[in-house]
Protein backbone atom coordinates (compact mmCIF):
# COMPACT_ATOMS: atom_id res chain seq x y z
CA UNK A 1 0.00 0.00 0.00
CA UNK A 2 2.94 2.16 0.60
CA UNK A 3 4.47 1.37 -2.51
CA UNK A 4 1.31 2.31 -4.48
CA UNK A 5 0.69 5.76 -2.69
CA UNK A 6 4.07 6.35 -3.74
CA UNK A 7 3.61 5.48 -7.05
CA UNK A 8 0.25 7.73 -7.18
CA UNK A 9 2.10 11.17 -6.50
CA UNK A 10 3.83 13.67 -8.92
CA UNK A 11 7.16 13.39 -9.88
CA UNK A 12 7.93 16.38 -7.38
CA UNK A 13 6.03 14.69 -4.59
CA UNK A 14 7.71 11.35 -5.32
CA UNK A 15 11.03 12.85 -5.39
CA UNK A 16 10.36 14.77 -1.97
CA UNK A 17 9.52 11.64 -0.07
CA UNK A 18 12.38 9.73 -1.87
CA UNK A 19 15.09 12.25 -0.55
CA UNK A 20 13.59 12.22 2.82
CA UNK A 21 13.48 8.00 3.30
CA UNK A 22 16.94 8.17 1.89
CA UNK A 23 18.19 10.60 4.03
CA UNK A 24 16.57 9.43 6.89
CA UNK A 25 18.44 6.30 5.82
CA UNK A 26 21.76 7.63 5.87
CA UNK A 27 21.73 9.58 9.05
CA UNK A 28 20.40 6.32 11.02
CA UNK A 29 23.50 4.33 9.14
CA UNK A 30 25.75 7.68 10.41
CA UNK A 31 24.47 7.57 13.89
CA UNK A 32 24.34 3.68 14.29
CA UNK A 33 28.03 3.99 13.03
CA UNK A 34 29.39 6.68 15.32
CA UNK A 35 26.82 7.99 17.98
CA UNK A 36 25.05 5.07 19.19
CA UNK A 37 26.11 2.44 21.36
CA UNK A 38 26.47 -0.25 18.93
CA UNK A 39 29.15 1.87 17.22
CA UNK A 40 31.81 0.35 18.58
CA UNK A 41 31.04 -3.22 17.38
CA UNK A 42 29.80 -1.67 14.05
CA UNK A 43 33.94 -0.52 13.78
CA UNK A 44 34.75 -4.04 13.93
CA UNK A 45 33.33 -4.18 10.27
CA UNK A 46 35.81 -1.49 9.28
CA UNK A 47 38.35 -2.19 5.76
CA UNK A 48 35.72 -3.22 3.54
CA UNK A 49 37.35 -2.39 0.57
CA UNK A 50 35.36 0.21 -1.68
CA UNK A 51 35.20 -1.92 -4.84
CA UNK A 52 32.48 -3.94 -3.00
CA UNK A 53 29.80 -1.04 -3.26
CA UNK A 54 30.54 -1.98 -7.29
CA UNK A 55 28.06 -5.39 -6.36
CA UNK A 56 25.03 -3.56 -5.11
CA UNK A 57 25.59 -0.24 -7.64
CA UNK A 58 25.51 -2.52 -10.39
CA UNK A 59 22.38 -4.49 -9.82
CA UNK A 60 20.93 -1.25 -8.65
CA UNK A 61 21.81 0.66 -12.19
CA UNK A 62 21.03 -3.06 -14.49
CA UNK A 63 17.29 -3.11 -12.80
CA UNK A 64 16.66 0.59 -12.97
CA UNK A 65 17.70 0.11 -16.69
CA UNK A 66 15.39 -2.95 -17.54
CA UNK A 67 12.47 -1.50 -15.64
CA UNK A 68 12.69 1.87 -17.53
CA UNK A 69 12.80 0.10 -20.86
CA UNK A 70 9.35 -1.83 -19.86
CA UNK A 71 7.82 1.56 -18.70
CA UNK A 72 9.21 3.56 -22.03
CA UNK A 73 8.16 0.41 -23.93
CA UNK A 74 4.76 -0.05 -22.28
CA UNK A 75 3.76 3.96 -22.92
CA UNK A 76 4.68 3.96 -26.48
CA UNK A 77 2.36 0.70 -26.57
CA UNK A 78 -0.35 2.33 -24.51
CA UNK A 79 -0.19 5.47 -27.33
CA UNK A 80 -0.34 3.08 -30.11
CA UNK A 81 -3.48 1.34 -28.98
CA UNK A 82 -4.97 4.23 -28.77
CA UNK A 83 -4.15 5.56 -31.64
CA UNK A 84 -5.14 2.29 -33.06
CA UNK A 85 -8.55 2.58 -31.52
CA UNK A 86 -9.12 6.08 -32.82
CA UNK A 87 -8.46 4.89 -36.17
CA UNK A 88 -11.13 2.58 -36.21
CA UNK A 89 -13.83 4.20 -35.02
CA UNK A 90 -12.96 7.19 -37.49
CA UNK A 91 -12.96 4.94 -40.12
CA UNK A 92 -16.44 3.91 -38.90
CA UNK A 93 -17.85 7.19 -38.68
CA UNK A 94 -16.38 7.87 -42.46
CA UNK A 95 -17.67 4.50 -43.85
CA UNK A 96 -21.23 5.23 -42.31
CA UNK A 97 -21.39 8.84 -43.57
CA UNK A 98 -20.29 8.49 -46.88
CA UNK A 99 -22.41 5.16 -47.52
CA UNK A 100 -25.82 6.95 -46.53
CA UNK A 101 -27.35 4.47 -44.00
CA UNK A 102 -30.80 5.67 -42.86
CA UNK A 103 -30.20 3.67 -39.85
CA UNK A 104 -28.89 5.18 -36.67
CA UNK A 105 -28.05 2.50 -35.14
CA UNK A 106 -24.16 2.71 -36.03
CA UNK A 107 -23.48 5.87 -35.69
CA UNK A 108 -25.71 6.12 -32.09
CA UNK A 109 -23.36 2.66 -31.38
CA UNK A 110 -20.11 4.25 -32.04
CA UNK A 111 -21.34 7.30 -29.73
CA UNK A 112 -22.45 5.08 -26.44
CA UNK A 113 -18.67 3.18 -27.10
CA UNK A 114 -16.76 6.49 -26.88
CA UNK A 115 -18.70 8.06 -24.08
CA UNK A 116 -18.41 5.22 -21.68
CA UNK A 117 -14.85 4.22 -22.65
CA UNK A 118 -13.82 8.28 -21.96
CA UNK A 119 -16.53 9.24 -18.81
CA UNK A 120 -16.01 5.53 -17.21
CA UNK A 121 -13.42 2.95 -18.64
CA UNK A 122 -10.37 5.16 -18.32
CA UNK A 123 -11.57 5.60 -14.79
CA UNK A 124 -11.36 1.78 -14.18
CA UNK A 125 -8.45 0.96 -15.90
CA UNK A 126 -6.37 3.35 -13.32
CA UNK A 127 -6.87 -0.23 -11.07
CA UNK A 128 -6.26 -1.99 -14.52
CA UNK A 129 -9.85 -3.03 -15.09
CA UNK A 130 -12.50 -2.85 -17.85
CA UNK A 131 -15.98 -1.11 -17.81
CA UNK A 132 -18.35 -3.89 -18.19
CA UNK A 133 -20.77 -0.79 -19.86
CA UNK A 134 -18.04 -0.45 -22.26
CA UNK A 135 -18.13 -3.79 -23.28
CA UNK A 136 -21.88 -3.76 -23.77
CA UNK A 137 -21.37 -0.35 -25.91
CA UNK A 138 -18.79 -2.21 -27.67
CA UNK A 139 -21.68 -5.27 -28.01
CA UNK A 140 -24.31 -3.52 -29.28
CA UNK A 141 -21.89 -2.05 -32.01
CA UNK A 142 -21.05 -4.91 -33.14
CA UNK A 143 -24.66 -6.13 -33.14
CA UNK A 144 -25.26 -3.02 -35.21
CA UNK A 145 -22.86 -3.32 -38.39
CA UNK A 146 -23.40 -7.69 -38.21
CA UNK A 147 -27.17 -6.80 -38.59
CA UNK A 148 -27.16 -3.55 -41.01
CA UNK A 149 -29.12 -4.39 -44.41
CA UNK A 150 -26.37 -3.28 -46.47
CA UNK A 151 -24.40 -4.51 -49.64
CA UNK A 152 -22.34 -7.98 -48.30
CA UNK A 153 -18.74 -6.44 -49.08
CA UNK A 154 -19.07 -2.75 -47.47
CA UNK A 155 -20.64 -4.64 -44.00
CA UNK A 156 -17.73 -7.31 -44.66
CA UNK A 157 -15.48 -3.57 -44.27
CA UNK A 158 -17.49 -2.42 -41.49
CA UNK A 159 -17.21 -5.99 -39.32
CA UNK A 160 -13.39 -6.00 -39.89
CA UNK A 161 -13.28 -2.18 -38.89
CA UNK A 162 -15.01 -3.68 -35.73
CA UNK A 163 -13.03 -6.14 -34.78
CA UNK A 164 -9.34 -4.26 -35.25
CA UNK A 165 -11.20 -2.04 -32.74
CA UNK A 166 -12.36 -4.56 -30.53
CA UNK A 167 -8.56 -5.65 -30.77
CA UNK A 168 -7.08 -2.16 -29.63
CA UNK A 169 -9.25 -1.90 -26.58
CA UNK A 170 -7.76 -5.23 -25.68
CA UNK A 171 -4.70 -4.36 -26.30
CA UNK A 172 -5.13 -1.03 -24.13
CA UNK A 173 -6.65 -2.86 -21.35
CA UNK A 174 -3.85 -5.51 -21.17
CA UNK A 175 -1.31 -2.49 -21.16
CA UNK A 176 -3.79 -1.11 -17.97
CA UNK A 177 -4.38 -4.63 -16.34
CA UNK A 178 0.10 -5.14 -16.87
CA UNK A 179 1.05 -2.35 -15.18
CA UNK A 180 2.64 -0.89 -12.73
CA UNK A 181 4.34 -4.08 -11.55
CA UNK A 182 5.14 -3.58 -7.95
CA UNK A 183 7.66 -6.31 -7.65
CA UNK A 184 10.25 -4.88 -9.88
CA UNK A 185 10.17 -1.59 -8.08
CA UNK A 186 10.06 -3.43 -4.74
CA UNK A 187 13.62 -4.86 -5.77
CA UNK A 188 14.77 -1.44 -7.34
CA UNK A 189 13.70 0.32 -4.06
CA UNK A 190 15.52 -2.31 -1.67
CA UNK A 191 18.82 -2.20 -3.89
CA UNK A 192 18.93 1.28 -3.40
CA UNK A 193 18.62 1.39 0.03
CA UNK A 194 21.13 -1.91 0.17
CA UNK A 195 23.68 0.28 -1.86
CA UNK A 196 23.31 3.14 0.84
CA UNK A 197 24.26 0.55 3.87
CA UNK A 198 27.15 -0.99 1.21
CA UNK A 199 28.00 3.11 0.97
CA UNK A 200 28.32 3.38 4.68
CA UNK A 201 30.28 0.28 5.64
CA UNK A 202 32.89 0.97 3.15
CA UNK A 203 33.27 4.28 5.18
CA UNK A 204 33.79 3.83 8.77
CA UNK A 205 36.53 6.10 8.81
CA UNK A 206 34.84 9.46 9.08
CA UNK A 207 31.19 10.47 9.60
CA UNK A 208 31.05 13.61 6.85
CA UNK A 209 32.54 11.23 3.84
CA UNK A 210 30.20 8.68 4.74
CA UNK A 211 27.16 11.00 4.65
CA UNK A 212 28.45 12.63 1.56
CA UNK A 213 28.68 9.38 -0.35
CA UNK A 214 25.31 8.27 0.70
CA UNK A 215 23.90 11.99 -0.24
CA UNK A 216 25.99 11.49 -3.97
CA UNK A 217 23.99 8.68 -4.63
CA UNK A 218 20.53 8.88 -3.21
CA UNK A 219 20.51 11.95 -5.59
CA UNK A 220 21.39 9.63 -8.43
CA UNK A 221 19.30 7.11 -8.00
CA UNK A 222 16.07 9.74 -6.93
CA UNK A 223 15.93 11.17 -10.13
CA UNK A 224 15.40 8.03 -12.26
CA UNK A 225 13.42 6.08 -9.95
CA UNK A 226 11.08 9.62 -9.60
CA UNK A 227 11.44 10.34 -13.32
CA UNK A 228 10.28 6.64 -14.21
CA UNK A 229 8.07 5.68 -11.59
CA UNK A 230 5.53 9.04 -12.63
CA UNK A 231 5.15 7.49 -15.61
CA UNK A 232 5.03 3.62 -14.82
CA UNK A 233 1.02 3.16 -15.04
CA UNK A 234 -0.48 4.71 -18.15
CA UNK A 235 -3.29 5.07 -17.63
CA UNK A 236 -3.05 6.21 -13.81
CA UNK A 237 -2.75 9.78 -12.74
CA UNK A 238 -0.95 12.28 -12.05
CA UNK A 239 0.85 11.30 -15.98
CA UNK A 240 -2.03 9.22 -17.53
CA UNK A 241 -2.43 9.31 -21.14
CA UNK A 242 -5.18 11.14 -22.50
CA UNK A 243 -8.18 10.14 -23.74
CA UNK A 244 -8.67 13.44 -25.77
CA UNK A 245 -8.44 11.92 -28.75
CA UNK A 246 -11.11 9.89 -28.35
CA UNK A 247 -13.66 12.55 -27.02
CA UNK A 248 -12.74 14.75 -30.19
CA UNK A 249 -14.46 12.31 -32.10
CA UNK A 250 -17.78 13.02 -30.43
CA UNK A 251 -18.14 16.08 -32.50
CA UNK A 252 -18.63 13.53 -35.41
CA UNK A 253 -21.81 12.26 -33.53
CA UNK A 254 -24.16 14.67 -32.41
CA UNK A 255 -25.80 13.61 -29.96
CA UNK A 256 -29.52 13.47 -30.93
Amino acid sequence: MLLKFLMSQTTLVMALMLTFAMAAVALFLCWLSFASRFAAYVQNWKGVVPPFIAVPATLFGLLMTFLSQDVWEANRSAYRAIAMEREQLATLAALSGNHGLNADDIPRAVRDYVETAVGLEWKTMEDGKEAPETEAALNRLTRAVASARIEPAFQRALVDTVMRLRSAREQRLAIAGAFPDDRKWTAVIIIAFITQIALAIVHLDRPRPQLLAQAIFALAAIVPISLVASVDDPYAPPNAVSSEPLAQLLERYPQK
